[in-house]
Formats: C-alpha cells, sequence, structure tokens
C-alpha cells in the first residue's frame, strides 16, 4: 500500500507551495486516480513520490517504510513509472526497451540473464505485443508504445505503478484499450497502481477510487460514483455540466 500524508512542496527559492498538505493512501489491487486541470500539481506529486523531487514537509510510506530511507536502487524496485512522452535517443527495439526495466537487478558490469529475457518476453504476452519484439520502438504507433512502456513497468516486478496521463495523445479505441489493460494488470498482479487523467469520465469507468487536486491542494477523495459531481466539476474545471446515468454508469457531460 502507498501512503501519503501532509505532503507539501515547494520549488528552490520560492516561498509558494506547489503541493500543500496532500494525503490519500492507494490499496494493493486497486487503481487509484489522481484527477486535475493543468497546472493542478499531479506530475509533481508523482515527482515527490517517486524521490525525484524531495518534499518539505509530511511522510510517503510504501508498506509502512518511508521512502526518504531507501536507496535510489531500492527505489527503483518499489515504483515503475509510465510516462506522459517518451523518445528514446537511439532506436531501440521494442524488446530491448522493455528488458530496460530490469536494469535495477542488472549489477553495473553485468549482462541481462536468461531470467531477465525470459519476464520481457512475458512482459510483451501479457499486453498483447509480443509481434513487435524486433520493431523499433521509434517506428510504432502512440498506443503501441504506451503499451511498450507498460511491459516495461511491469518486468520491473515492482509493487506500486505509477502512470502520468497514460492515454495522452491516443485515439478514443487506444485509450480505452490502455485503460483496460491497465485495471487487468492492476487485478491479476496485485499490485498498486496510481494515474493521472484529464477526463472525469473515464477516471469514473476505470477507477477505484478517485484523488482531485487542484491548485496543489487535495478537495476530494473517495469512490468515483460518490465525489464526481456537477458540482465538484464546476468548482474545479470552472464548466458548466450535467450528470447523467447510462446502464447504470454515471457521464458526465458539458452544459454547451
Amino acid at each position: 500500500m502507498l501512503n501519503l500524508k501532509e505532503v507539501y512542496f515547494r520549488h528552490k527559492n520560492q516561498t509558494t507551495d506547489v503541493l500543500k498538505g496532500i494525503s490519500f493512501n492507494a490499496e494493493k489491487g486497486s487503481i487509484t486516480t489522481i484527477l486535475g486541470p493543468n497546472g493542478s500539481g499531479k506530475t509533481t506529486l508523482f515527482k515527490c513520490i517517486t524521490g525525484l523531487w524531495k518534499y518539505y514537509k509530511g511522510e510517503i510510506k510504501v508498506d509502512r517504510v518511508s521512502i526518504d530511507k531507501l536507496s535510489f536502487k531500492k527505489r527503483a524496485r518499489l515504483f515503475s513509472v509510465v510516462p506522459q512522452e517518451h523518445e528514446p535517443p537511439f532506436p531501440y527495439s521494442v524488446f530491448d526497451v522493455v528488458l530496460m526495466g530490469r536494469a535495477s537487478y542488472i549489477g553495473v558490469f553485468s549482462s541481462p540473464s536468461k531470467k531477465d529475457y525470459e519476464k520481457a518476453e512475458t512482459a510483451l504476452k501479457t499486453v498483447g505485443i509480443e509481434h513487435l519484439k524486433n520493431i523499433p520502438y521509434t517506428k510504432i504507433s502512440g498506443g503501441e508504445r504506451q503499451l511498450t512502456l507498460i511491459a516495461r513497468a511491469i518486468v520491473q516486478e515492482s509493487p506500486v505503478m505509477l502512470l502520468d496521463e497514460p492515454i495522452s495523445h491516443l485515439d478514443f479505441r487506444n485509450q480505452i484499450n490502455i485503460l483496460k489493460k491497465i485495471k487487468e494488470i492492476a487485478l491479476i498482479r496485485g499490485i498498486t497502481v496510481v494515474m493521472t487523467l484529464h477526463d472525469p469520465n473515464l477516471a469514473s469507468l476505470f477507477s477505484d477510487k478517485v484523488v482531485v487536486i487542484n491548485s496543489g491542494s487535495k478537495v476530494a477523495e473517495g469512490l468515483p460514483k460518490e465525489i464526481i459531481t456537477e458540482d465538484l466539476i464546476k468548482r474545479v474545471y470552472d464548466i458548466e455540466v450535467k450528470k447523467a446515468d447510462i446502464d447504470g454508469q454515471s457521464i458526465i457531460c458539458p452544459v454547451l
């Protein structure tokens, strides 16, 4: 389980906090989605969780162990990260990109073992892109790249997976396919998944819990169907919406 308690962050030489007392828990085998507008602090929060940026107050723990007490190598085994965008400097094959997920298990002067190669093969099959293994990562579609990065995250065998806008720049079909795969992985592998999204409807469809932040502060937390309301969307996004039910699923529609 991932636990954040009263986390504050500000950039050096600045007096304004970017994160203002963020607290929430993310459970094993479930998806917690951080929802909020651009500039609300979602990406900053991820960087604090992984230890890339140092928060100045509060606490972040994984299974009751503070990340402050862990080396970078141990953090790499705790967290797997799927970024918004990724452009490799060289046209690595899809298989090589996935194999990079084993880096924290390989010594500085060592090469990947047979076991590492087998795990990479399995990860490719898990997300359904084993047919792309020898194709340059730079030559595949946006959706296929996201699946490659998810496979790389799987092969890390980390208990916590962080996905920063995993469906950005994808068409509607690929958005749904990616989110369905993430949901499946969380359930089958029993890992803690935390992701950021912009779309409240997709957050509602694919999340077990939603944490809404705005201007660096948490404004709501709970089950999607309970907290994603017309009033909340109006307050956070400053847009008029109507909430409707379709086959038992609540949908937020903008008022045009």
